[in-house]
This record gives C-alpha cells, structure tokens and sequence, in this order.
C-alpha cells in the first residue's frame, strides 16, 4: 500500500513543476496548444510504460527482485503524463460542450474513466498470464498507437478547439 501513495504524491509535487513548464512555453511563444499537451500526455505515458518493460528485462522476466524505485519512478513519469492530459481533457469537455450540457458530459467523461479502470483489471488477467516485460511492452504500444492517432488528427483538433473558442 505504500507504493499507491506515491501517485498522490507526484500530483502535489509536480503540479507547480508542470504548470510552470506550459507557463514557461508560452512565454516563449511555442505553440503548444491543449490537443498538444493531450498529445505529450499519452507520449510520456508510453515512456512509463516502456520503463516498467525495462524493469521487466532487469528481473529476468520476474524471477529476480527488482529495486521498489522502478515502481516509484514508474509513478512519477506517469503522474506528469496525466498531468498534462487529465486536466487538458477535463477542461475540453467543459469548454466544447453546449452550457446545457455540461454536466452530462462531464458524467460521460467519468463515465468513459469508469470503463477505462474496467478494462484495467481485464488487462490485470492478461499480466498474469504474460512475462512482465512484455506486458508493459503491450501497454506502452497501445498507448503509443493512441499517440500516433491524435498526432495525425492533431491540425483537425487545433482546428476544433480554434474554432469553438476552447
């Protein structure tokens, strides 16, 4: 359980790290729009993924111990992937819905969160029946194939959210 604490602790601690990052972007006027932050959200997390498939090599395929830093690690890059799409995403939703709609929206993204954490623990069968590394090399494709799609809709998003003032 101590391990699960660790999320909550890099979302405190990174936040400000963060935000002053996306601060420190615009002030030199890179484009990085929201769509773009979404984007290096799925990125960086597919680099979380692909560090547990690391730890993964490291252990001999689970039969040696690995240090319990490859899960905190695991943890951090994480965090800062969801900090850079959950809150991007959140805000999409409340910004691009039509006023009377929020809050169902905002019900259907919580609701697509809910069936995400299900398939989590369809995904949580799977691990077992597969080497640990790779398993995380499975997730770390995905996630980068989810990558590679926003990547190539990413001018039609700019686009949208442009368009619609989010």
């Amino acid at each position: 359980e101590l391990y699960q604490s660790w999320n909550a602790f890099f979302v405190v601690a990174l936040t400000p790290l963060v935000m002053w990052w996306f601060v420190r972007l615009l002030r030199r006027g890179v484009d990085f729009s929201t769509a773009r932050k979404i984007l290096a959200g799925m990125v960086i997390t597919a680099i979380a993924a692909l560090f547990m498939a690391l730890a993964g090599f490291l252990s001999d395929d689970g039969a040696q111990k690995v240090s319990g830093f490859w899960l905190m690690g695991f943890y951090g890059i994480v965090t800062v992937g969801e900090l850079c799409l959950s809150p991007m995403a959140l805000s999409l939703v409340t910004k691009l819905s039509p006023k009377r709609f929020v809050g169902l929206t905002m019900g259907g993204w919580f609701f697509a969160t809910a069936v995400g954490n299900k398939f989590s623990g369809f995904l949580g069968v799977l691990q077992g029946a597969m080497a640990p590394k790779w398993f995380f090399l499975v997730i770390a494709g995905a996630v980068a194939l989810v990558a590679l799609y926003i990547k190539a809709v990413l001018p039609k998003l700019d686009a949208a959210i442009k368009r619609y003032g989010a």
